[in-house]
C-alpha cells in the first residue's frame, strides 16, 4: 500500500511505478494516441537542456519532460522518428499535440504551434559510484556542475516505492541547475545496490535501516572532490519525511533539509487518511472535519515527533493542499505546534506529486498541466536564503 507513484517526488519525488496511460479524452476517436517513450529510448538523451534566453527543460529517463521556466510537466510520447518525440496538452493525455521534441546531437528542438525554441545539452560531469553501508554496497550516481566550485550537494532520499537512481531525473535536473552536486542513489536490494531489501511498509527497523543508508550516502558526498562539506544536505519526498530527520540525527554533516509532500504524521494517522479516498482512487465520502478528527485520534505506529522536535538545520517543507496520501494540513499544524524558527512549511496547490490537483485524486493528475508553478522559484529562493 505505500508504492508511490514514481511521476508524483521523481519529482520529485513521489506515485505509480508503471508509466502513464497515453489518453486522448479531447480529441477525436479517430485519433490514435501514440504509445509512451519507454526509458531505452530515452537513455541517451536525458538530461537537461538550456535556450538562449536562459529556459531550462529536463528530460527524465522514466519518460517526463519538464520545463523549469513555467512548470510545464508533461509524458513524452514516440514520434515519428527514434530522435523526434511529442507532448501532449496535459501530464499524460497524448492528444491533441502540444509539442513537437526533436533531438539532434546535443540539440533539443520544442516546436509548438506558437514558437520553435532550441535548446543545447548542458554539460555535466557524472559518475557512477559505489557507497559502503551496513551490509550492503550502495550503487549511485553523481552529477556536479563543470568547474566554479566547490559546490553545495544534495542527497536525493527515497520514498516507499523500490527506488533506483533514475527515478529522480528531474531532481536531478533542478538541482544541478542551481549549482548543486547531486548523489542519487538505488535503494539497497533493488537496481545495482547489494543487502537485503527491507520492504515498503515503514515499520521501525525499515526506516532505521534507510536513515542509516541515508546518513551514509551523504557521509560519501561529503567527502567527494569538488564538493563543499559544509553545505550538503538531504531532499526527501514523501516517507523521506520520516527518514530524512532520523538520517540527520545519525549525520552531523548535513546542513539543511527539503523535504517535499514529506510526512509528519504518525504512520496509522498516515494510513488512516489514505484509506479515506482509497489512496486517491476516488472522492471521500467523509467530511473534512470528519477525518480530520479521526486522523488527530490515531497515534498509532511509527511516530516522527521526537526526530523532528531534534532537528536543528534548516528545513524546507513543500506540502500538496490536496494531498491524499498525506495529511498536508494536519502536518502542517503538527509543524507548526513545535515552534522551530528553522521550518519554512509551504503549502502548494496539489496533489501528492505536486502536478497542480484542485482534487488530488489520481484520475486528475492525468490532466494536470504541470508542477506547481511555485515549486522551483520557491526551492532556489529558499536555498540562495541558506
Amino acid at each position: 500500500m505505500w508504492r508511490l507513484r514514481v511521476a508524483l517526488i521523481a519529482l520529485f519525488l513521489a506515485v505509480a511505478c508503471a508509466q502513464p496511460q497515453a489518453t486522448s479524452s479531447t480529441t477525436p476517436t479517430s485519433a490514435r494516441a501514440p504509445a509512451p517513450a519507454d526509458t531505452q529510448a530515452l537513455s541517451s538523451l536525458f538530461g537537461s537542456y538550456q535556450a538562449d534566453d536562459g529556459r531550462v527543460f529536463v528530460i527524465a529517463r522514466l519518460g517526463w519532460f519538464f520545463d523549469l521556466r513555467d512548470a510545464t510537466y508533461r509524458t513524452i510520447y514516440n514520434g515519428a522518428a527514434s530522435n523526434r518525440f511529442t507532448i501532449g496538452p496535459a501530464f499524460a493525455v497524448a492528444l491533441p499535440k502540444y509539442a513537437d521534441l526533436i533531438f539532434d546531437g546535443s540539440t533539443l528542438t520544442v516546436a509548438t504551434a506558437r514558437a520553435t525554441i532550441l535548446a543545447q545539452r548542458v554539460q555535466y560531469k557524472q559518475t557512477d559510484v559505489t557507497i559502503p553501508a551496513d551490509s550492503a554496497t550502495l550503487a549511485g550516481a553523481i552529477t556536479e556542475p563543470i568547474g566554479g566550485g566547490p559546490h553545495p550537494g544534495i542527497v536525493i532520499v527515497h520514498g516507499s516505492e523500490p527506488g533506483e537512481r533514475h527515478f529522480y531525473d528531474i531532481w536531478v535536473g533542478i538541482y544541478a541547475g542551481l549549482g548543486l552536486t547531486v548523489l542519487t542513489y538505488d535503494k539497497r536490494g533493488i537496481g545495482s545496490s547489494t543487502g537485503r531489501y527491507p520492504g515498503e511498509f515503514p515499520t521501525d527497523e525499515s526506516l532505521r535501516v534507510y536513515a542509516d543508508d541515508a546518513a551514509a550516502v551523504l557521509g560519501f558526498l561529503s567527502a567527494w572532490p569538488g564538493v563543499d562539506p559544509k553545505r550538503v544536505g538531504f531532499h526527501g519526498g514523501s516517507q523521506g519525511g520520516w527518514t530524512v530527520p532520523l538520517a540527520i540525527q545519525r549525520q552531523v554533516l548535513a546542513a539543511f533539509a527539503i523535504l517535499v509532500s514529506a510526512l509528519a504524521t504518525t504512520v496509522g494517522q498516515t494510513n488512516l487518511w489514505k484509506d479515506f479516498s482509497g489512496g486517491g482512487s476516488y472522492a471521500p465520502t467523509a467530511s473534512v472535519a470528519e477525518m480530520d478528527a479521526a486522523v488527530r485520534a490515531d497515534h498509532s505506529g511509527y511516530d516522527p515527533a521526537p526526530a523532528l522536535l531534534a532537528l536543528q538545520v534548516p528545513t524546507l517543507w513543500l506540502l500538496g493542499s490536496n494531498d491524499r496520501t498525506v495529511p498536508a494540513h494536519i502536518c502542517a499544524e503538527i509543524l507548526a505546534g513545535l515552534h522551530k524558527p528553522n521550518f519554512t512549511v509551504q503549502m502548494l496547490p496539489t496533489g501528492h506529486g505536486l502536478l497542480v490537483n484542485p482534487t488530488g485524486l489520481v484520475a486528475d493528475d492525468q490532466r494536470s498541466p504541470g508542477l506547481a508553478p511555485a515549486l522551483v522559484p520557491t526551492i532556489t529562493d529558499w536555498l540562495r536564503a541558506r
